[in-house]
């Protein structure tokens, strides 16, 4: 029997290349057991190769498997990202072109018949009439266009429509009997003038979902008469509150977009100064005054007006709110000296200050900075108040961490490998503690309609809309 330490040494010559037979002979150990240690050696390398194989293909589908999903995120974000989202769930059939040629031919021979009416007998108006409602008839079932509509609405106006009169004499009517059929045009002509006017509110209610403009919202508004009203109470009455609304809305927007940008030069070195850390307090309560004062006595003076105190009170909001949201342009050098110094001019508890500072370096996508105010500020003996809004922010610079590798990894294409660290980077972001897909903000759509988040292209299906409550993450370590 081979010792265990000759069994060592065969190995060792077998491994270094030495001839099996030569070393049976110099050994003197029969061919036929050194031939079974080479066939376990044989054995045991084919394993730790197959190994070796094994886990290489295991990493190369896994990178193939993130390139994958990398890609599907980038498509249902490109998909997103570019798509009009104006059609606010107003549907709008699409027509083929033998449809538009329908509705125009119907408009053209409708004009033409009303052109020719007045030279033709009233026995052969009744008839000329009764095709042009035909007409109408045949195109009352598509979506018209505003201009379309319109011009029907100008066609079937005209006072060869609208008076019984012009169909018959009053002196021959008892004599032909025609009362109940000139009777029933009329009905027929008011019936289908209606169903122009709700064509005209339906491209109304398809022109506002199409537009952010306001004069155009307005305009909109103003082609709903009260006739139409009358007629179409609760159609006229949910296109009219589409447009207020919308119109409000807009004029809110632009109202708050004046607050935010309409700064003049002193309080815009306020805010450069505070920015920096270096701002003069009493000088700057000063100029602020002075500038509240010099609001109210510019505007007129009506019910509505702002005293000196809520003028001074806009003008520390826009301080605030210009830190926070121009960040670019403002940018703070040494955050906790800002954040003291924005407590003290504007008169903010420490959790708001502190929140603005915190805002401004995660606009910058300055992260790391965030964390270390975060995590200076969070302290339990803080209080409530300042803890509440520290969690806040805890959660704002998490989401806005992960906001920022998602859409590095969407906007940057590298090897599989590259993609597969960016993938696995951002499902170790969402499967921490109560965080949502949904909360995952990735800016808005090219034309602004649309909020885009990481829940929109998320390729797991079954993780959406859910709290993933996993152990670990060090986002905010």
């Amino acid at each position: 029997m081979i010792k265990d330490n000759e069994v060592d040494e065969i190995k060792e010559l077998i491994q270094s290349g030495f001839d099996l037979e030569l070393i049976s002979f110099e050994l003197d150990i029969p061919l036929e057991d050194i031939k079974q240690i080479k066939q376990k050696i044989d054995k045991q390398e084919s394993t730790k190769k197959s190994k070796r194989y094994s886990y290489s293909e295991i990493v190369s589908n896994r990178n193939k498997e993130a390139h994958q999903k990398m890609q599907q995120m980038r498509e249902r974000y490109k998909n997103l990202y570019f798509k009009s989202n104006k059609v606010d769930n107003v549907k709008q059939k699409q027509l083929t072109e033998e449809e538009i040629e329908i509705i125009n031919s119907c408009i053209t021979k409708i004009q033409n018949s009303i052109e020719e009416i007045r030279d033709i007998s009233k026995y052969e108006r009744r008839k000329n009439v009764a095709n042009i409602l035909e007409e109408v008839k045949k195109i009352q079932n598509y979506p018209l266009t505003i201009e379309q509509v319109e011009k029907l609405n100008i066609l079937m106006d005209v006072e060869e429509l609208t008076k019984s009169s012009f169909f018959y004499d009053v002196k021959n009517l008892k004599k032909y009997n025609l009362s109940n059929a000139i009777s029933n045009i009329i009905k027929k002509i008011n019936k289908y003038q209606r169903i122009i006017d709700r064509k005209l509110v339906e491209a109304i209610d398809i022109a506002q979902s199409q537009t952010e403009d306001l004069e155009e919202l307005k305009a909109l508004k103003q082609k709903i008469t009260t006739e139409m009203e009358i007629e179409n109470e609760i159609l006229i009455g949910s296109v009219k509150s589409k447009i207020n609304n919308k119109i409000s809305k807009i004029q809110q927007s632009k109202a708050l977009e004046r607050i935010k940008n309409d700064i003049p030069k002193s309080i815009l070195e306020i805010i450069s100064n505070l920015a920096n850390g270096t701002v003069d307090i009493e000088k700057a309560k000063k100029i602020i005054e002075e500038e509240a004062k010099k609001r109210v006595d510019s505007k007129p003076k009506t019910t509505f007006s702002l005293t000196e105190q809520q003028e001074k009170r806009q003008i520390l909001i826009q301080i605030g709110t210009a830190i926070r949201e121009k960040s670019d342009r403002f940018h703070v050098v040494n955050p906790e000296t800002t954040i003291y110094q924005i407590q003290e001019l504007c008169g903010k508890d420490l959790g708001q200050a502190v929140r603005i500072v915190v805002e401004n370096l995660i606009s910058r996508k300055d992260f790391e900075e965030a964390k270390r105010i975060y995590n200076k500020f969070s302290g339990k003996d803080k209080g409530d108040i300042i803890a509440t809004v520290m969690k806040d922010l805890r959660l704002k610079i998490r989401n806005a961490e992960i906001s920022d590798i998602v859409l590095k990894g969407i906007n940057t294409q590298g090897t599989e490998e590259e993609e597969r660290e960016y993938f696995e980077l951002i499902e170790k972001g969402i499967k921490m503690e109560n965080v949502k897909l949904r909360a995952i903000s990735l800016g808005k759509s090219q034309d602004g309609t649309r909020n885009i988040t990481l829940a929109d292209i998320w390729t797991d299906e079954n993780q959406k809309e859910k709290d993933v409550k996993i152990r670990g993450g060090n986002y905010l370590r």
